[in-house]
């Protein structure tokens, strides 16, 4: 098929060729037409003159024959001695007639149509006249000067000369010989003879053969100067196009001889080079080896390079400029040799890459940085081109798998991992380049100690200068002390759940009893209570094996305290809990179109007690035409609850709250507004933290998680949370809510 594809070029290149050929001898025969009606018009003017100049003569022979007879006419015929003066006029007017047409655009636009006129003038008008007297007339001197004028004065066109010569002999022999004409000769009557043949015979055909062989060599010359001028126009424009890619090129060229001199040089080379013009390139340097390089040696490697391989490419060296200065260049030459072999001189360009070195210098040291930067982070870091294979890592990579750094270059996952492994992270890698963007995942990592360490991945995709998919950057963060710490979290909750949950809910549970079996009255004017729950339990006294009980009076109020105790030690172990729960796993939605009026509603109702107790003026402003959330009811009746119940613990008595919820857009902007003591900046930058407490709270055990946990459930649902707030002017409590989009 190469071959085949070959062949179809060159014969395209081949007919496009022949084409051209084509086109510019059809543009010279074009133009040979013109050239040759131009000097046919040029040379009829010129034989016009001649043969009226030459009538003219026979005219005043003519005349002066009419008044003093010749001899030599003596033996005419009268009419012919008598009329020939009328002849001449009649001739002298149509000449007169062709030089006048001749000056016309008919005249120039066909020079040949004036040719036959003007021959047939002068032959046809002395023919037509004996037709007329009714004899023919051989005219054998005036035809012999007339045919050899034209081919002497005009020879080109071969074709006219015979046309003006045919229609000359048709009107002799043939008219002539149809009207039974004679000669007004007695003793020679007849029309022709076979010498008289002969001779118009050999005398046309040598007048037309010299005027088709002056014709044929005028346009061999003339084709032969178009072609010439067409090559002289070539390669002027081709040297006027080279000498301006020469003048004008960005790169410097040169020429110069084995002994380091310079030959020719262009304007870029001189500008490389610090000079105002190429001659003072040539002038200046007599020896580049040691007046341009920095390093004279590179020219012996130059000329080195070029004998072993015939020419020299990027071949880059350091040079002084005139004003001393020192730049880069980048040479590209080869040798130029004789027929022979014979070296004649180096020819090449030179281009300053300076900027290109700087350029390339800040990028290594920006490399280097880079390279120092990732080397100091503590995190293992890799990262990866687009088929998977390592580019490179950072210090704590090669420490963390116990590989140097040339070692994991170039190599893919299966080369550093077990087989295992290399799979997931493959598939993990694929999946990334598809999808592109940031990736993060669990899963294990064999360290240089043999062992697997729980990590986390965080990779990023990145792109190349033409926007295409590059490669990947990852981070491996080690969790295994995490996990560790995890378990024995999850180990202290269990504890806190059994150990201290359970002993706190049974007393709740006992305290609840007696409470609401009535034990206690008055005695005495004072409040009593039996500790024990029955009163036939009585308080063990004496040696263990006879412990005799007696009754232990404990007022009722007590009994209420410890049992708020007990609720709020039980509510600080379940927040714990909650708060552990949702660190490792999240938030826990039962989503559900909700109205948020209703949620409102249901929260107030639950915290009226405590309102009450406080004095709490409480405003909901929260409409129920309100747009539906996609929320958890339950979740967010615990947001509600604990934005009032923070607002009544940090405030005294007598607090204004107002609730609002107002739609805007996609989302409903919820706001909890109080009129207490306020916040500060740094307690509202750090309110939604996990432990922290405020400083006015009133007499609160409480562990700071409320707040934490609402943040939660907002982030959550999908909406943010915040508090604006400025001391002794209240606080407001704010967050979102997507609402549900109608299908």
């Amino acid at each position: 098929m190469k071959t085949v594809g070959k062949i179809l070029r060159k014969w395209q290149k081949k007919a496009v060729s022949e084409q051209t050929k084509t086109l510019i001898a059809d543009y010279i025969a074009n133009d040979y037409q013109n050239w040759r009606n131009n000097f046919l018009w040029q040379r009829l003017g010129l034989l016009l003159w001649l043969a009226l100049i030459c009538i003219l003569t026979f005219t005043l022979r003519d005349v002066y024959n009419f008044f003093f007879p010749l001899k030599e006419f003596q033996n005419l015929p009268e009419v012919l001695r008598t009329q020939a003066l009328v002849m001449d006029i009649a001739m002298l007017l149509n000449l007169v007639l062709c030089m006048a047409l001749r000056q016309t655009k008919f005249g120039r636009q066909h020079p040949g149509i004036l040719f036959l006129g003007s021959s047939w003038s002068i032959n046809l008008i002395p023919q037509i006249f004996a037709t007329l007297k009714g004899f023919a007339l051989p005219d054998t001197l005036a035809w012999s000067l007339l045919f050899l004028s034209q081919a002497t004065f005009i020879p080109v066109c071969w074709k006219l000369h015979l046309i003006s010569q045919l229609g000359l002999f048709i009107y002799y022999f043939g008219l002539n010989t149809v009207l039974g004409l004679k000669l007004p000769l007695p003793e020679h009557p007849e029309l022709y003879n076979v010498t008289f043949i002969l001779y118009l015979f050999w005398f046309c055909a040598i007048c037309n053969l010299g005027v088709y062989l002056y014709d044929c060599l005028q346009r061999s010359e003339f084709f032969a100067r178009k072609e010439l001028e067409f090559a002289y126009e070539k390669l002027r424009v081709a040297e006027a196009k080279y000498r301006s890619i020469f003048e004008n090129a960005v790169e410097g060229i040169f020429q110069s001889t084995p002994d380091g001199r310079y030959i020719t040089a262009n304007p870029a080379l001189a500008r490389i080079y610090g000079y105002s013009s190429p001659t003072e390139v040539t002038t200046n340097f007599t020896d580049i080896e040691n007046q341009l390089y920095v390093e004279p040696q590179r020219r012996a490697e130059f000329v080195r390079l070029i004998e072993e391989y015939g020419k020299v490419s990027e071949f880059e060296s350091q040079i002084y400029r005139q004003d001393g200065s020192i730049v880069w260049i980048s040479e590209k030459a080869y040798a130029v040799r004789d027929e022979s072999g014979k070296l004649l001189y180096y020819e090449g360009l030179i281009e300053d890459i300076t900027k290109r070195k700087q350029a390339e210098a800040a990028l290594q040291e920006q490399l280097d940085f880079l390279q120092v930067l990732i080397d100091t982070i503590p995190t293992p870091v890799f990262y990866k081109n687009a088929e998977g294979f390592y580019l490179g890592c950072n210090k704590a990579f090669e420490e963390a798998l116990g590989f140097t750094k040339e070692q994991i270059v170039g190599k893919s996952e299966y080369d550093i991992s077990p087989k295992e492994l290399a799979d997931k992270y493959q598939q993990a890698d694929a999946t990334l380049f598809e999808q592109q963007g940031i990736q993060s995942y669990e899963d294990s990592v064999v360290y240089k100690d043999g062992k697997k360490h729980d990590v986390i991945f965080y990779k990023a995709t990145f792109s190349k200068a033409d926007g295409s998919l590059g490669g990947l950057v990852g981070v491996i963060l080690d969790i295994s002390d995490r996990k560790r710490t995890e378990e024995a979290l999850r180990v202290f909750v269990h504890a806190v759940s059994h150990d201290l949950r359970n002993p706190v809910l049974g007393t709740l549970m006992v305290l609840n009893n007696l409470l609401s079996q009535g034990q206690g009255g008055r005695l005495g004017g004072q409040e009593s209570n039996l500790s024990s729950s029955s009163p036939h339990h009585p308080y063990p006294t004496g040696s263990r094996a006879e412990r005799v009980y007696t009754p232990i009076p404990v007022p009722r109020s007590i009994l209420e305290r410890m049992k708020k105790s007990s609720e709020r030690q039980l509510n600080l172990i379940n927040s714990l809990m909650e708060a552990h729960m949702s660190e490792v796993q999240g938030i826990v939605l039962q989503r559900q179109p909700v109205k948020l009026h209703k949620v409102v509603e249901d929260a107030i109702a639950d915290l009226q007690p405590m309102l009450t107790e406080n004095q709490i003026i409480l405003t909901n402003l929260v409409k129920d035409d309100l747009p539906l959330v996609n929320a958890d009811p339950t979740q967010l009746w615990r947001v509600f609850s604990n934005l009032i119940v923070n607002a009544v613990k940090h405030n005294p008595p007598g607090l204004d709250i107002t609730i609002n919820g107002i739609a805007q857009g996609d989302q409903i902007y919820c706001t909890v507004v109080d009129n207490g003591v306020g916040l500060s900046q740094k307690q509202s930058e750090r309110l939604f933290d996990l432990y922290f407490r405020g400083s006015n709270n009133r007499n609160s055990v409480s562990l700071g998680l409320g707040l934490y946990l609402s943040k939660r459930i907002i982030n959550a649902h999908g909406g943010e949370i915040g508090v604006n707030s400025t001391p002794d002017q209240g606080a407001t409590f704010w967050f979102t809510l997507p609402v549900i989009h109608d299908p």
